[in-house]
């Protein structure tokens, strides 16, 4: 649309203080497997590029049982208020209790794993924290992704740049490259915030699928982005085991879901909700793959990838 200089330029620049509040996305994971059971945590970093802020517009728990391939996951959209925190709970939306809780505790990934297994009665195997820049790089790395959609999707208000308003796609399969694709993951107003979060989960399984497809020698360069642009416990030494994982993982047959309303959630006021917990719970129950206790890494036989380690959360 025609917009006069000073208006290009003022909404450039209300996209650049935006910007330099950057939300962030936190995967929080766990995995089953016969003869392991183990931890993937992150979480954002201040003074970090890849990590500009400390919001977490995106929470995705996801559940893996390599033994079977069978994974699901779900989505707690960030506008989700009163969520449970210790024997109450969290007055403010969700994606500031990342925030909240790094500040009271020092270290904000495991307590955001903690209070997000105790609401959902579920054991956290650990986090994955990654930023704007890390979601590009990695996208980047592998070439891209494959999207397809079954109907076409167009958000007039995203600003591409500052002459440029509106993205959008067509119905059918997509090739995204690194900036396109972190446009598919942020922007909401072509339908709403529920609508981002499943674009985000389908960008996550592209991305897994494309991984896949290269092979495990892909891994040395991932492990670089990673070592860079990623906040985890995960260890990195079992890269070729966390390969395994992946690889073994029906990623066609993922069950996944956005908690929001009606069906697992009400509204609060304004732009706010509370989760039925109950309900939530119990889609996890019917989905999640089932826990395999007496769980191990198995000894390491070959080097890892990588010399990349991961930084210290």
């Amino acid at each position: 649309r025609s917009t006069s200089p000073r208006e290009r330029a003022q909404r450039l620049a209300s996209l650049d203080r935006r910007r330099s509040r950057a939300r962030a996305a936190s995967f929080q994971c766990r995995t089953r497997r016969a003869d392991a059971r183990h931890r993937l945590p992150a979480r954002p970093h201040r003074g970090d590029p890849a990590h500009p802020g400390n919001r977490t517009d995106a929470i995705l728990v996801v559940s893996v049982d390599p033994t079977t391939g069978k994974a699901a996951g779900f989505s707690v959209p960030r506008d989700t208020s009163g969520f449970p925190l210790g024997n109450g709970k969290y007055g403010a939306k969700v994606n500031a209790l990342y925030e909240h809780l790094q500040s009271t505790t020092g270290n904000g990934g495991l307590a955001l794993s903690a209070a997000v297994g105790k609401a959902f009665n579920i054991e956290i195997d650990g986090y994955v924290f990654i930023g704007f820049e890390g979601v590009k790089n990695l996208v980047a790395a592998v070439g891209g992704v494959d999207i397809t959609l079954d109907k076409p999707y167009y958000d007039a208000h995203y600003w591409v740049t500052a002459r440029h308003e509106g993205w959008g796609l067509p119905a059918g399969r997509s090739h995204l490259d690194a900036k396109n694709a972190l446009i598919f993951a942020r922007s909401r107003k072509g339908d709403n915030d529920f609508g981002r979060a499943r674009r985000q989960q389908q960008l996550v399984i592209a991305a897994l699928a494309k991984v896949r497809s290269q092979g495990v020698a892909k891994l040395p360069r991932l492990l670089q982005i990673a070592s860079q642009t990623v906040r985890t416990n995960l260890p990195l030494a079992r890269a070729s085991d966390l390969f395994d994982i992946v690889a073994k993982t029906d990623i066609s047959k993922i069950q996944r879901v956005v908690f929001g309303p009606t069906t697992y959630a009400s509204g609060a006021g304004g732009t706010s909700f509370e989760l039925k917990l109950s309900v939530c719970r119990n889609w996890i129950r019917s989905h999640f793959p089932p826990i395999r206790p007496m769980g191990q890494w198995p000894p390491i036989s070959t080097p890892s990838p990588s010399s990349a380690t991961s930084p210290s959360p």
